[in-house]
């Protein structure tokens, strides 16, 4: 038998355990007590790192954002030959407007893995907002060149945003035509689809407003912002920000659908039943919209066989 390479997850319990109730500091450095050196092995390193950037989510879905970024400053310090580390922290670094750090990190994200795009899209934007346009432009257009041909439309749209210095709808674009999620955001969407399924629907909004309000030009956001708002009863605001979420990507089905939704809910049959074609037209199998189509179409019989026959209600 050999012997074991470092911890196993189980050694990690008390360091997640604190996470979880909020002792971050308790946490990072229960984690740090069981940690090799910087030159020990990578397959050494990674549990450790896995551990830390547990934290750093636990942080982050609890709002603790500062909290986030030293267990994952940790984490880098330990594994600095981590690109997908390095990414991560910047992101980080960058919601926490520390640009400069942001930019470092990104740096060497790409001096690690020179072809990483997600770490290429950041620093490109990084060069917009910092008024260095002309060389984001410029990495934007090799990265476009790289791209299937049936996403270079919507490549296009950020491309034109960025020449009209609209940083954030620019890097929706980007993003959507190089299907990069951003770790951060979707952390804090994870969270709030779990509250909206909890029947917590309040507390969902409260958490995706943070995000639109960072992040206006994201779509997701506004999908589940509208659909907890909607939960809410609160049918003008769920109607605006799930309109806002298919102007931003009017191929998005799952959210034409919640639009449906709240287009029934605010009794305009019409609309909503158009929306819903247009979602059936370009997805035929789309589950939720044909369910939704049925369960409606049996409660238009059910009215007109009432109409008919006054006994049935």
């Amino acid at each position: 038998m050999s012997p074991r390479s470092g911890p196993a997850p189980a050694d990690f319990d008390a360091a997640l355990a604190h996470a979880r109730e909020g002792q971050f500091a308790a946490a990072i450095a229960a984690a740090l007590s069981l940690a090799p050196s910087r030159r020990a092995s990578r397959s050494s390193r990674a549990p450790f790192v896995d551990a830390l950037t547990s934290i750093a989510r636990i942080a982050l879905k609890q709002g603790a954002i500062a909290e986030a970024n030293d267990a994952l400053a940790h984490a880098v310090r330990l594994a600095p030959d981590f690109a997908d580390l390095q990414f991560q922290h910047a992101c980080l670094l960058n919601a926490l407007q520390h640009r400069a750090e942001a930019r470092h990190a990104l740096e060497r994200a790409l001096r690690l893995n020179p072809g990483y795009t997600a770490a290429r899209v950041e620093l490109a934007l990084l060069d917009a907002r910092d008024g260095l346009l002309a060389e984001s432009l410029d990495a934007f257009r090799k990265l476009g060149a790289e791209l299937p041909a049936e996403d270079t439309r919507v490549f296009r749209q950020g491309i034109a945003r960025l020449e009209e210095a609209d940083w954030d709808e620019a890097e929706a674009f980007f993003k959507r035509a190089l299907r990069i999620a951003d770790p951060n955001i979707e952390a804090t969407l994870r969270l709030a689809r779990e509250r909206l399924a909890a029947g917590d629907s309040e507390r969902a909004a409260d958490l995706v407003r943070g995000v639109v309000g960072r992040h206006e030009a994201y779509a997701d956001a506004h999908h589940v912002l509208g659909v907890a708002e909607l939960d809410c009863g609160r049918l003008d605001d769920a109607i605006g920000s799930l309109a806002r979420a298919l102007e931003l990507n009017p191929e998005y089905h799952d959210a034409r659908v919640s639009f449906a939704r709240a287009l029934e809910a605010a009794g305009d049959a019409t609309q909503a039943g158009e929306q819903l074609a247009l979602v059936l037209h370009a997805d035929p199998e789309h589950a939720v919209a044909r369910q939704l189509e049925e369960s409606w179409a049996r409660r238009r019989n059910g009215r007109r066989a009432s109409e008919v026959d006054p006994r049935i209600s």
